[in-house]
């Protein structure tokens, strides 16, 4: 690893259609669980159902929540709040705080004919948590989609060494389960549906991570922690929405950043956002062979989303979780490589390692 200050793991917290908790979440993407389904939603072409991958709605129903509804409450709405709120509280669970964490919260890319929650219900709502160490004034909102979560690791740094925080949370909660946001991607023909096969099955779901610079709070499982690296940013010029042509460059950057602080270190797992467009599989395909030197010979690429679906902005975090979480469950030293494209022109990376603890 580089010899930049050390970050740590301190928590992780998840939600998804295959695991109401990390573990269990781990657990099924281990298994190769599927929660993809014939939802309610249809093409509007061909009047299809579309395959999605949803949170059991129980879930929403049987858990009591202290929830400020306002004025624009809805099913996406509420999903998407009390995922945060399970997720982070699964984050923090072992932590005591003397003090308020810094926040930064992944939401989706602003782009036209799609609808997001109403950002601040969604903050009102998680500073009401009164469990959950929040304050007004400590939130950092990045409205980058899929990338977003692993940008967000930049700014966990910035507060955590030059501002001297003690934790930092970074995480993003989302779901594609409304009409105007799954009309939209239907009428790009991006959605996964009988005779649509270069499409993804939209998802949900939240993952949070809590971050320190103590390796004395770092978590602790078979004796390892794990270490956060340098996270890669880039841009793609012939992203999903330019009429530029597509150069795979901006991938390529991403992985080139985070991997050369590595100290000969073998990448042994990928967690992709690989969502089931050839898109991202050309894109993968072209970062890797311009990276190859740095993959053990015998890597494996890691897809949760054909398990629990596209999760936008939630999947930086939830990758993240898995990838440390598969690093603690280890027998040997190892690091792997999570990485994240959005629809726009933001591409992020960042290694993993774990370490033994003495």
């Amino acid at each position: 690893m580089s010899d930049q200050p050390k970050l740590y793991i301190a928590g992780i917290g998840m939600i998804t259609p295959v695991g109401f908790d990390t573990a269990s979440t781990a657990a099924a993407v281990k298994a190769g669980v599927s929660a993809y389904h014939a939802s309610s939603f249809f093409t509007r072409n061909t009047r299809q159902p579309i395959t999605m991958a949803q949170v059991p709605t129980e879930i929403f129903t049987e858990l009591e929540f202290e929830i400020d509804e306002g004025s624009h409450y809805g099913r996406q709405s509420d999903r998407i709040i009390k995922m945060a709120i399970l997720a982070i509280r699964e984050a923090v669970s072992n932590v005591r705080f003397t003090g308020p964490v810094p926040l930064i919260l992944a939401l989706p890319e602003e782009l036209p004919d799609t609808t997001y929650i109403d950002t601040n219900l969604f903050i009102t709502n998680l500073l009401n948590q009164k469990e959950l160490p929040l304050k007004s004034g400590q939130i950092h909102l990045l409205k980058n989609g899929r990338a977003a979560g692993l940008q967000g690791i930049d700014q966990a740094r910035q507060y955590l060494f030059e501002h001297d925080a003690e934790f930092v949370l970074l995480g993003g909660s989302d779901s594609y389960a409304v009409n105007p946001r799954v009309g939209a991607l239907d009428r790009a023909g991006r959605v996964l549906a009988p005779e649509i096969f270069d499409g993804f099955a939209p998802g949900e779901g939240a993952g949070f991570l809590l971050l320190t610079r103590h390796s004395e709070y770092a978590m602790n499982k078979n004796g390892w922690s794990v270490i956060v690296g340098t996270p890669g940013l880039s841009q793609e010029i012939g992203h999903l929405f330019s009429d530029k042509p597509y150069t795979g460059d901006g991938l390529d950057r991403a992985l080139k950043i985070s991997l050369e602080a590595l100290s000969g270190e073998k990448i042994r797992a990928v967690y992709s956002s690989l969502n089931g467009e050839h898109f991202w599989a050309k894109e993968y395909g072209v970062a890797y062979l311009r990276n190859k030197q740095y993959f053990h010979e015998e890597v494996k690429l890691e897809h949760p989303m054909d398990c629990f679906g596209d999760l936008g902005s939630a999947t930086g975090p939830v990758l993240l979780g898995l990838a440390a979480e598969d690093l603690l469950s280890r027998m040997s030293l190892g690091t792997n490589l999570v990485y994240s494209s959005s629809d726009g022109p933001w591409r992020a990376a960042v290694t993993l390692s774990n370490n033994r603890i003495s």
